[in-house]
């Protein structure tokens, strides 16, 4: 999918955790016996989390299978199927981290469970039917806006109002190999505005991952990304302010050569009184590495990196 972990970035409507995530079978029986009342113990725990995994990864795979036929034939039945899919197993993986909640302060439980346990909950989903569904639909539909997104322009030396249509792998390919600066920008400005009429939807996709978040004791989903670092979300944030505070200075030098060398190469196409680099220049839609553009101030460098 091109739009993975919040359009990915980004961007789907199960976090990226290192949990698998999934909606289970009505036939897993450790799954449902924890619903048994009484003090848990750790072999019911390690029963429990066995048959859950099992249940979850088997939904998992069934969902990342039709996210798969969804991003490589995309139509409407294919979204249908996918956005179901993803539909089942985040209700699927909303339902074992509410289980999992009867093992909490469980003593004597090994290292590796607790850790499976902890990581489980770095999950959360709406628990509304309609809202979980509407998740899922809005989710699938911005993935295949995005791979059916085209940028559209007069075609160059054809019948007057024939046009091109480029989709995202095309201008890759084009950007990658051009070193025509007007050609960059309209290239990377035409593949921006794809992006426009799926605003409205992102916004609410983001609405309801947070909600899903709060639901599960996050204060956003932001908030439960971090907290899967094993760290406090807190920590996680001051940890990487400490390491970017470590990077920072390297990376304004290798800013500063970058910006030297395409100004020699493109001259005051690249040179903005703000000090930053256009963009377009770098020879990338934004999304990817710039490995390719690397020729321009690596010598020797073939580019493919």
């Amino acid at each position: 999918m091109r739009i993975a972990c919040l359009l990915t970035a980004a961007v789907m409507i199960v976090p990226c955790v290192p949990v698998v995530m999934g909606q289970g079978s009505s036939s897993s029986m450790g799954a449902s016996s924890v619903a048994a009342q009484g003090k848990p113990t750790v072999a019911e725990a390690e029963a429990w989390m066995a048959a859950t995994e099992a249940d979850l990864l088997a939904i998992g795979n069934e969902a990342g299978r039709a996210a798969w036929v969804q991003a490589t034939y995309i139509n409407e039945d294919t979204d249908a199927i996918s956005a179901k899919a993803n539909e089942r197993a985040a209700a699927r993986t909303n339902r074992a981290v509410i289980e999992a909640r009867r093992f909490d302060g469980l003593q004597g439980m090994p290292a590796d469970l607790q850790r499976k346990l902890m990581l489980l909950k770095l999950n959360g989903s709406p628990t509304d039917p309609k809202l979980l569904e509407e998740l899922s639909q809005v989710s699938v539909e911005l993935n295949g806006m995005y791979g059916k997104g085209k940028y559209c322009r007069p075609k160059a030396g054809g019948a007057s109002g024939e046009q091109e249509c480029l989709g995202i792998d095309e201008i890759d390919e084009r950007m990658a190999k051009s070193r025509d600066p007007k050609e960059l920008e309209d290239l990377w400005a035409g593949w921006h505005k794809v992006g426009a009429p799926m605003r409205e939807k992102y916004a609410r996709l983001v609405e309801l991952s947070n909600d899903g978040a709060k639901e599960f004791g996050f204060k956003d989903t932001g908030d439960l990304w971090r907290a899967g670092y094993d760290m406090t979300p807190a920590e996680f944030s001051s940890e990487l302010d400490r390491v970017w505070g470590q990077l920072q200075p390297f990376y304004k030098e290798l800013h500063a050569y970058v910006r030297t060398q395409l100004i020699k190469k493109y001259g005051a196409a690249a040179e903005r009184k703000d000090g930053m680099i256009p963009a377009h220049l770098l020879g990338i839609c934004g999304h990817r590495s710039g490995g390719m553009c690397m020729t321009l101030w690596l010598p020797g460098c073939s580019g493919d990196v």
